[in-house]
C-alpha cells in the first residue's frame, strides 16, 4: 500500500513539472507575440528618433535576483526536476544577473533635446559592441504623450553577421 502512495506522488510531481514547463513556454510565447505586436505598432505609428552611437552611454548594472521570485523567468534557464521539487517560494536564493543600463541623448544642433534610458539583461561588453556595430539606436516617441517612448533594442537578440567583417 505504501509503494502505491509513493508511485502516485511521483507521477503527480512529474506531471506537475511538465505542466509547469509547458505553461511557462506558452506564457513566454504569448508574451513574445504581444511584444512583437507592440514593436510593430510603435514602429508604424510613433515618431522615430535615431540616436548615434556616440551619444549613447552604456553602464554596467549587474544585480542580484531571487531565484524563487516571479522575475526569475528573465534568465530562461532550464531547471532540473530536482530543482523544481526543492524550490521554496518562501526562501531566498540570490543569483547574479548581468544587466546593462543604456542612456541615450537625442541631440539637435549640438544641444541635448531629449534623454532616454533602458535596462536590458545582457552583458555590458556585448551591448556596447552591438550598438557600435549598429551605429545607431532607434527610439520611438508616442505622438500624444511625451513620457511614453520605446527604445528599439531588438538587434541585441540577433546574431552578429560576421560576413560584414570579411574582405
Amino acid at each position: 500500500m505504501n509503494w502505491i502512495f509513493i508511485l502516485i506522488t511521483f507521477v503527480f510531481y512529474i506531471s506537475a513539472y511538465f505542466f509547469n514547463k509547458r505553461s511557462k513556454k506558452k506564457f513566454n510565447e504569448l508574451k513574445e507575440n504581444e511584444h512583437s505586436k507592440f514593436i510593430n505598432f510603435a514602429r508604424n505609428n510613433w515618431k522615430e528618433f535615431r540616436i548615434d552611437s556616440k551619444d549613447i552611454v552604456v553602464i554596467n548594472f549587474d544585480t542580484k535576483i531571487d531565484k524563487n521570485s516571479d522575475a526569475y523567468y528573465l534568465i530562461k534557464e532550464d531547471e532540473t526536476f530536482y530543482d523544481y521539487i526543492n524550490k521554496n517560494p518562501n526562501g531566498e536564493e540570490l543569483i547574479d544577473l548581468s544587466r546593462t543600463k543604456i542612456l541615450l541623448q537625442y541631440k539637435q544642433d549640438g544641444k541635448v533635446v531629449k534623454k532616454f534610458s533602458s535596462i536590458v539583461d545582457y552583458d555590458k561588453t556585448v551591448v556596447e559592441f552591438k550598438i557600435r556595430l549598429q551605429d545607431y539606436v532607434s527610439v520611438y516617441l508616442n505622438n500624444y504623450s511625451e513620457d511614453e517612448y520605446f527604445v528599439d533594442l531588438v538587434f541585441l537578440k540577433e546574431e552578429i553577421d560576421f560576413s560584414k567583417f570579411q574582405k
